[in-house]
């Protein structure tokens, strides 16, 4: 069978073996299971943990930062350190609204849509390919957000991203953050 007939299964069975997934982290004592009766206790302002930061055009809690998001940032951080403040509001089992504040400046809202799964509110994945002539890309995320009795808040993410410029080599750029606490405000 010619090679070019066989490179669409190729890519499907790659594709299909390297989507982000989360691991079953250690129990963690003082983590309350969330339930779709008690999935509300989510809603609050938090402080992000300083081990996440924000990168350029990056994933972070959830979302994509879009090229002008991304500048403001980094403006922000050439002039100060920069704090990152995530307001959420639970509308539904399946829906809780995010909103992203930089030192007191609104950055942007935006919705993570998923599933209560394991005691976690579970993103559904996201993820994309750009299949063109000079350069493909593939990225696949998962995020989900717990909660502890102290009514701080607890996130995983995954990312797993690669590129392939036409005559160079597969660059890739893959992240897990597991356990990280975020402060109640």
């Amino acid at each position: 069978m010619p090679i070019h007939k066989l490179l669409p299964y190729l890519c499907i069975i790659v594709l299909a073996s390297s989507c982000a997934t989360l691991k079953q982290t250690e129990v963690i004592e003082n983590k309350i299971e969330l339930t779709k009766e008690n999935l509300h206790l989510l809603d609050g302002t938090y402080e992000n943990n300083e081990a996440e930061s924000a990168g350029y055009l990056d994933y972070f809690w959830g979302s994509y930062f879009k090229s002008k998001e991304s500048r403001i940032i980094y403006n922000m951080k050439l002039e100060e350190k920069p704090c990152y403040y995530i307001t959420l509001k639970v509308i539904n089992k399946k829906r809780i609204s995010a909103t992203l504040h930089v030192n007191e400046t609104y950055i942007k809202s935006y919705l993570i849509k998923g599933k209560i799964k394991k005691g976690y509110f579970e993103q559904n994945r996201k993820g994309y390919f750009l299949p063109a002539i000079l350069l493909n890309q593939y990225h696949s995320s998962k995020f989900r957000i717990g909660l502890l009795n102290n009514n701080n808040v607890i996130t995983d993410s995954r990312k797993i991203e690669f590129t392939n410029y036409y005559f160079f080599s597969f660059i890739k750029d893959n992240h897990s953050y597991y356990n990280l606490q975020h402060q109640k405000i």
